[in-house]
C-alpha cells in the first residue's frame, strides 16, 4: 500500500513540475502572477471583514509592465489585467466611489503603498460595500479607508508580496 501512494505522489509530482514547466497560454487581459503574501492577506482581510463583498489587491509585479491583480477573495482573478478606468482613477491619487443600484453595491477603489508609505507599483485596493451597510458614499469610503489602512500595515514591502 504504501508504495502504490509513493508511486502515486511521484506521478503527481511529475505532472505538476510538468505543467509548471509547459504552462497554459492565458488570456490576453491576464499576466501571470505569483505572489503568495499578497493572496494570503487579501483572504485573511476579507474573512474578518464582513461588510464588504468583494476585495482584490492591484499592483504591477515586478518584471511586469502591466498593472494586475494578485490577490483576490476569488483566487480566478488573479493575473487579471486592471482596467483602464481602475488606472484612470489611480492616476488621479485620489480614492474612487461610486453607488451602482443596480448591483446593491458601493464600488471601492483605494490607492495603496506598504506599512512605511513605499510604492508597492502602483497599488490600489478594490471592494464593494453592499449599499445596506453604507448609507452613503463617504460612509462606504469610510468603511473601504479603514480596510484599506488595515492590508496597508500588513505589507512590509512590495517584495514581501511575492514571497511566500
Amino acid at each position: 500500500m504504501r508504495l502504490f501512494i509513493t508511486a502515486i505522489g511521484s506521478v503527481f509530482l511529475a505532472a505538476s513540475a510538468f505543467a509548471q514547466s509547459s504552462p497554459e497560454p492565458l488570456p490576453a487581459n491576464y499576466i501571470r502572477v505569483s505572489a503568495p503574501m499578497a493572496q494570503r492577506l487579501t483572504l485573511k482581510t476579507k474573512a474578518s471583514h464582513p461588510e464588504i463583498k468583494k476585495l482584490g489587491l492591484h499592483a504591477t509585479p515586478v518584471g511586469s509592465t502591466d498593472n494586475a491583480i494578485i490577490g483576490a477573495d476569488i483566487p480566478s482573478k488573479i493575473g487579471k489585467k486592471s482596467s483602464e478606468p481602475d488606472m484612470q482613477h489611480l492616476a488621479s491619487g485620489q480614492p474612487f466611489v461610486t453607488r451602482i443600484d443596480k448591483e446593491g453595491i458601493y464600488d471601492l477603489m483605494l490607492p495603496i503603498t506598504d506599512r512605511k508609505g513605499k510604492s508597492i507599483g502602483d497599488g490600489f485596493v478594490v471592494m464593494e460595500v453592499p449599499l445596506d451597510k453604507a448609507s452613503s458614499e463617504q460612509e462606504a469610503l469610510k468603511i473601504g479607508v479603514a480596510i484599506r489602512d488595515e492590508m496597508q500595515r500588513g505589507i512590509p514591502s512590495k517584495a514581501a508580496l511575492y514571497q511566500k
